[in-house]
């Protein structure tokens, strides 16, 4: 006995709900995607802080060097 369409499209949207279902639990509990997440945004942090840090000695640096 095969499946009709009506059926295959019941348990897609069956399929679809319990899925979506346990994404957000699993978002919402992962230890390892919220680590990866505070160490991206410190490395981001990071690489904006020593960017303003750079310009700013590089500007202190040429304010001295110019006559």
């Amino acid at each position: 006995m095969s499946l009709s369409e009506g059926d295959k499209d019941t348990c897609r949207e069956i399929a679809r709900a319990i899925v979506s279902e346990v994404l957000l639990i699993h978002i919402q509990t992962c230890p390892h995607g919220r680590s990866l997440m505070k160490f991206t945004c410190v490395a981001i942090g990071i690489a904006i802080g020593s960017g303003i840090a750079s310009g700013g000695l590089v500007l202190a640096v040429f304010k001295f060097l110019t006559p």
